[in-house]
This record gives C-alpha cells, sequence and structure tokens, in this order.
C-alpha cells in the first residue's frame, strides 16, 4: 500500500506548524527563531529569571553571548539570587583580572564568579568580558558551578577533552547534536546546556573517593535548580487537553504542583503526529509506528473531553478520521495515545474597546474585542481580551467548548467563552471561473480550492463576480465576503454655497451602481 503523497505532505506541514507551538511558555517577539531543541530550556530560564531577554522583547537566540553575560548567568544560577537590585555589587571591587575597569555592569558579577573559582582568565591576567565565549568554555564555567575541576581538571592542553566528558557524564549534552563547541556559544546554546547542567546532581570531590553526588538524597541538595530555585516539574495539560510538562516553584517541598505555587514556564508537548485532512487508520497508525491496533485512551474536541476510548486498526483504509482543516494531533500516554481536534471558524472583529482604568489606576474594564464567529448556525457574538487587531479584520480563531475553560473579563459580570485567536485570515480577491455541487472546493480564477470543514460564510453563493476569500491555515477555504465597495467614489465637482455660515456642495459619482450622489 502506498500512502498519498497529498496526505504525507499534509502530515508533514501540520507537523511543522505544531512544532513551532510546542513551548508556549515564552513571550518573545522572536520564540519562532528559538531551536525547537531548545525553547524548552530558554523558556523556564526566562520564567525563573535566570536568562532573560532584550528590553526591545527579543531573545536573539542565534546571536553571539559574552564572557561578561555568561558570569553574569553563572551567577544568578549559583546564587538564587535574580533580584533586580541584586548583591553582586558587593563583589564589584574583587579585581582579580587587569581589565576589570572596563567591565562597567558586569564587574560584580565577574568579581563574585572569581571568587568562588567559577570562572578563570586568561595566561596574560584578563578576564576579557566582551569577548566572545566558545561551547567549551561555557561548558568548564557551567560544570565548576555543580563542583567539578575541584581536581583541576578543566587546566591544560587536554581540558577541552575533559570538559567534554564530564558533560556528557552528567547530562549536559544530551540534547546538544551536531554544535561546534570550539566555536562562539549562541544564546539559546547556552540556555539549553545550562537548563541541563541544573538538573544534574550536584557534586563533591575528595582525594579519596573522587567525585560522589550526596548520598542521603536531600531534595535541597541534589541540583542547583532545587536548591536555590526549588526547580521541580509536573505532568499536567493545557486547556484544549495537550500534554504539558509545567516546571514550578515547589514551595512545600512535596513535588506535588499546587494551584498556588509558581509557574516558571509550561511547556507543551510535541505531537507524535498531526493532520490537517480527513485521514484513514491505516496513515493514522502507520504515522504513530503501530503495526496493529492502537488505542486511543482519550479525545479530547475543543477543549472537551469524550469519556469513549477509540481503537484504530492498522490495516484499515477505508475508516476515516478527521476532516478539511481539523487539527488532528496525536499524543503518545500512559497506557495508550491522546487524540487532540481542534476546528479553526473565521471571525470579524467588530469593535474594539481600550482598557479603561480608575484614578488609582486600578483596571475596571480590559481591552477587549467584539467577534463575529461563523458557525454552522451562523454568526456568534464572542468577546475576547486584548486589542491586536482592527475593527472590520478578518480573523482565525479557536474555540473552546468546555465551560470550566471559561475566561474571565474585568469589566464583565458573566464568563466569557475562551476563544484563541490563530491570526489574521489570509485573503485574496477573486471571481469564481467554475461552480461545483456538492464537491466542497471552489474553482477562482482558474485555481482549485479545497472547502475547510467550518467554511460557514460564503456570500459569494454562485456569483461569478469578484469577492474577497479567506483562507484557515492550512490554506483551505474557509469563507468569503462581498468586495467593499462602499467607500469608493469618485468626486465629479464642488462648489461653494455663499452664506452665513456658508456651506461646500460636492458631486461624487459612485463606484458601487455608477449613479452620482450630492
Amino acid at each position: 500500500r502506498v500512502t498519498s503523497m497529498k496526505k504525507l505532505l499534509a502530515m508533514v506541514l501540520a507537523l511543522v506548524m505544531t512544532l513551532s507551538l510546542a513551548v508556549s511558555a515564552s513571550a518573545f517577539k522572536d520564540d519562532k527563531d528559538i531551536s525547537a531543541d531548545y525553547a524548552e530550556a530558554v523558556a523556564v530560564l526566562d520564567g525563573m529569571g535566570v536568562f532573560k531577554g532584550y528590553e526591545d522583547g527579543s531573545f536573539k537566540p542565534t546571536g553571539d553571548i559574552t564572557r561578561a553575560e555568561v558570569a553574569t548567568i553563572i551567577y544568578r544560577i549559583y546564587t538564587g539570587d535574580v533580584a533586580k537590585s541584586d548583591k553582586s555589587g558587593l563583589y564589584a571591587t574583587y579585581n582579580k583580572f587587569s581589565d576589570m575597569t572596563g567591565a562597567g555592569w558586569a564587574q560584580g558579577y565577574i568579581g563574585y564568579c572569581a571568587n568562588a573559582a567559577l570562572v578563570k582568565g586568561y595566561p596574560n591576567g584578563t578576564f576579557q568580558p566582551s569577548g566572545k565565549v566558545t561551547g567549551y568554555e561555557v561548558l568548564a564555567m557551567i560544570l565548576r558551578a555543580i563542583g567539578y575541576d575541584q581536581n583541576n581538571e578543566f587546566t591544560g592542553a587536554d581540558w577541552a577533552l575533559h570538559v567534554a566528558q564530564t558533560a556528557q557524564q552528567a547530562g549536559v549534552l544530551k540534547n546538544v547534536k551536531g554544535v561546534d563547541l570550539n566555536a562562539p556559544a549562541t544564546r539559546e546554546l547556552v540556555a539549553e546546556m545550562l537548563f541541563r547542567a541544573i538538573q544534574s546532581p550536584v557534586v563533591t570531590y575528595t582525594p579519596a573517593f573522587g567525585y560522589q553526588t550526596d548520598k542521603v538524597q536531600k531534595l535541597d541538595q541534589t541540583t542547583l535548580g532545587y536548591k536555590n530555585f526549588k526547580l521541580a516539574d509536573a505532568d499536567d495539560e493545557d486547556v484544549w487537553g495537550r500534554p504539558t510538562t509545567k516546571w514550578y516553584k515547589d514551595s512545600d517541598k512535596d513535588l506535588k504542583y499546587d494551584s498556588d505555587e509558581t509557574v516558571y514556564a509550561e511547556i507543551t508537548a510535541t505531537p507524535d503526529a498531526s493532520f490537517n485532512v480527513e485521514t484513514s487508520e491505516c496513515d493514522i497508525c502507520e504515522a504513530l509506528g503501530v503495526k496493529k491496533t492502537t488505542t486511543v485512551v482519550d479525545t479530547y474536541t475543543n477543549g472537551v473531553k469524550d469519556t469513549k476510548d477509540v481503537t484504530y486498526t492498522a490495516t484499515a483504509t477505508k475508516a476515516m478520521v478527521g476532516a478539511q482543516g481539523q487539527q488532528l494531533e496525536f499524543y503518545e500516554v500512559d497506557g495508550g495515545y491522546r487524540l487532540v481536534v481542534i476546528d479553526t471558524y473565521l471571525a470579524k472583529v467588530d469593535s474594539v474597546k481600550d482598557e479603561k482604568t480608575d484614578t488609582k489606576g486600578h483596571v475596571t474594564s480590559d481591552a477587549y474585542m467584539n467577534l463575529t464567529v461563523y458557525t454552522n448556525y451562523a454568526g456568534v457574538d464572542y468577546v475576547v481580551k486584548g486589542d491586536d487587531y482592527a475593527k472590520g479584520d478578518y480573523v482565525l480563531v479557536n474555540v473552546n467548548k468546555d465551560t470550566d475553560n471559561n475566561v474571565k473579563i474585568v469589566g464583565f459580570t458573566a464568563k466569557q467563552p475562551l476563544v484563541e485567536i490563530v491570526g489574521k485570515a489570509e485573503s485574496f480577491d477573486g471571481a469564481q471561473s467554475k461552480l461545483w455541487r456538492n464537491s466542497n472546493k471552489h474553482t477562482i480564477a482558474d485555481k482549485d480550492y479545497m472547502d475547510a470543514v467550518e467554511f460557514n460564510h460564503d456570500e459569494a453563493q454562485k456569483s461569478t463576480i469578484k469577492f474577497t476569500w479567506f483562507l484557515d491555515q492550512f490554506g483551505n477555504l474557509i469563507g468569503s465576503v462581498a468586495l467593499d465597495r462602499s467607500n469608493y467614489a469618485v468626486l465629479k465637482d464642488i462648489i461653494w454655497n455663499v452664506g452665513r455660515p456658508g456651506s461646500a456642495e460636492a458631486t461624487l459619482i459612485s463606484m458601487v451602481d455608477g449613479k452620482e450622489y450630492t
């Protein structure tokens, strides 16, 4: 049996799109540029306040990082001091290196790390704070923070080899592949190595026994992450049913997430398989690597959990799942798989309201947008927090139908259904060049388009004049509206009527009906 190229392409495209959504915790404007392998590390360290972005809201994941910046991050993770007015200034005068006068803001961080033997300088007595730092140099600093290099094994001709061996044994490089550690390290690479290091047990050294971890295994001594930040993780799920990992501050030391504990980051799992078209059970099982049958333990459709389990058969070529433009995401969980189904709808922004505050600066009404979401049952009115779009914009939305996930908006007495905006709907203008009957597709300007399963707003119907057509995020048609000609007219003439007061009078030719209006 040969899998159709169309379905295979749909699966690959959907998987690529969901990979970009795998980490939803970071709020950097360039988070799409962060490698999927390192995104979790960046999000968690940012949430902890250890590795921050820039004032413009970016992280610059592939940008170089300086030795001074690495020393700052090492200081924060080693001390747990992430306050804006931290105590690093106490070490600003600890001048071990000859070039500290030009270190500026970083003097205290470098001073502390030098005093604690976490960083070392060059043979000529300099530290070169603004210089680039290689992957091996970063690893050496990080490994010292968790207790290594007590025997000066990171010194001498083979220091980099010893650093690499130690990092591999400690699990710091388990997610780093195909990277030249002799080259200047990128910001995202440093985040990844640091994230793995703070989960590795802190070691102590004695000449008799070498490096050992705490035999008692007290939680606050096991890792730097737990010792200084009470960093722990717990399995959870997001509002759509996707499996997630919560990285949180375990304030009561019970290794169990409680709703009142600080969440550093929530990481959404990457799907094991993903589709956006109607797909056979056979193709789904093949994508999941299942040879016989597989049981979908639970299914969430638009946020609502189904109580029934479903079994797919690897040989079922005609049993179909899903629909055109419907997101299907499969996750391996204990006992089988989880299927998350999410529909996309077209919506129009009817109005945008600004945030309101009282005289004391307290928010009395959130910024919100009134949307008309087009469904099988005509338009449904929703209110969405935010003001990211303008009146008249058409957007793509997901509607969560689990009332437990309703969102409270300040200024409203009732909770509002959770509506997430996917983005602005891509559109184009064109006329139908061929009319189809019951085929779930349209031909516009001689090009064929498939209809999304939620193609619910079709003002064009069977007309062959130009309309505006909207696409969903997978390239399917999801709606059409009449071209907006209401604001267009040609000014034919204008005269001034003398009087008290006077007035101007113009003749306009409407581009809608060609008639003249005064």
